[in-house]
């Protein structure tokens, strides 16, 4: 099969061919499955995460197979040396590797849609939705259909609890790299067949347990960036490319004062303190944007505080969602606090939010997560309109 050219050395090029084609063969003769494990499919990024996890789905004593999405279409270093990566992991597991080509639906599930949220004035969050339609949409879809897979394993940092009430999507042990937030958008169904192993863990336990096996990817460094953004440039950058300069005021959100110009609405999104462009007696952040009439609107700290909020295409994990309103807990992006909350499940798959105090910069396009009153399980969520 032939590979579009990237930057990356001839030796890696052919070492992601190789990975290719043979993920590719091995799907056309499906594994013989031991009778007595149940066989797990590992998604492999090629992260110290993903690799420890299927360690330790290995050593728990599953049947466990490793699965690679190929995402972006130009080739990146990071979607390259990944694959690599993953396939180098397996390799030293002993268990097989697969590699899947989605790099069309990552294109027009999540790149496309990145693109089309800030021209309109949305703030998106990506990896959430790669993890809806990439890990838990096609790579579970194709685990159970080629690869004969009881359950699919990730190395996100959340947990899968069997209890009383059934089965519940909780915290991570690790409060400070819980994941749990951007799983929002599972199934129940999807999450009975999901097993997080690394909910158990800390980063650190991680990373020596990935040491002591000598894992290829153990020192490999977390990645904090957009994957398919390339290095060096910032998101205004890449937007560049795709977006086309339309010109607008700066609006002052209290005083109405015009207080200069901007480039494009989707440089800008809520809460934005930086790079505004304009010098004025006091901080500004940007309180709200209209695409429609390139207008951005500029203000002091407190005119960013709200109390209410609604989400559409709104996702329930419990069993039973109430049919009136419900204190719980409730967050607003992946860095904040939950805080105490009124939800009100609506019509049409939206949800109400009435905050028992304001909140800051809640931005459209951002996930809003819900938690039950213990702060302990997810209970669903949806996208801030």
């Amino acid at each position: 099969m032939s590979i579009p050219p990237t930057d990356i050395n001839e030796d890696k090029q052919k070492a992601l061919e190789t990975v290719l084609e043979c993920g590719l063969a091995a799907s056309k003769n499906p594994l013989p499955r031991n009778p007595n494990k149940k066989r797990v499919a590992v998604c492999m990024s090629g992260g110290v995460d993903s690799s420890t996890t299927a360690l330790l789905m290995q050593e728990a004593g599953y049947d466990v197979v490793g699965v690679t999405g190929w995402l972006i279409k130009s080739g990146s270093r990071c979607c390259d040396t990944g694959m690599i990566d993953a396939a180098r992991v397996c390799e030293q597991l002993e268990i097989p590797h697969y590699a899947v080509d989605l790099r069309e639906l990552f294109k027009y599930e999540i790149m496309d849609n990145f693109h089309t949220s800030y021209a309109q004035a949305r703030t998106p969050l990506p990896c959430s939705m790669c993890n809806t339609v990439i890990k838990w949409g096609a790579l579970l879809n194709y685990s159970k259909k080629h690869l004969l897979a009881d359950f699919i394993a990730t190395g996100h940092y959340a947990r899968v609890l069997r209890t009383e009430e059934g089965v519940r999507l909780a915290r991570s042990k690790d409060t400070k790299k819980d994941q749990s937030y951007v799983l929002w958008g599972l199934t129940l169904e999807q999450v009975e067949q999901t097993l997080l192993p690394l909910g158990e863990y800390v980063k650190d336990e991680i990373r020596q347990i990935a040491s002591a096996s000598e894992l290829a990817t153990a020192t490999r460094p977390d990645s904090q960036d957009l994957c398919f953004i390339p290095k060096g440039q910032t998101t205004q950058e890449y937007l560049a490319k795709f977006i086309d300069e339309k010109p607008g005021a700066i609006i002052h959100t209290v005083t109405g004062q015009i207080l200069g110009t901007h480039k494009g609405t989707h440089n800008f999104t809520i809460g934005q303190r930086k790079g505004i462009g304009i010098a004025y007696e006091e901080p500004l952040y940007v309180t709200s944007i209209d695409p429609e009439m390139r207008s951005v609107y500029v203000g002091p700290k407190e005119s960013l505080l709200r109390k209410n909020l609604t989400a559409s295409q709104a996702n329930w994990i419990m069993k039973d969602v109430p049919n009136k309103p419900f204190e719980a807990f409730a967050k607003i992006r992946y860095n904040s606090k939950v805080e105490k909350a009124l939800i009100e499940p609506l019509p049409d798959n939206k949800v109400k939010v009435s905050f028992f105090e304001p909140q800051p910069a809640i931005t459209s396009g951002q996930v809003l997560g819900i938690y039950d009153e213990t702060d302990t399980y997810i209970l669903g969520g949806g996208w801030i309109d």
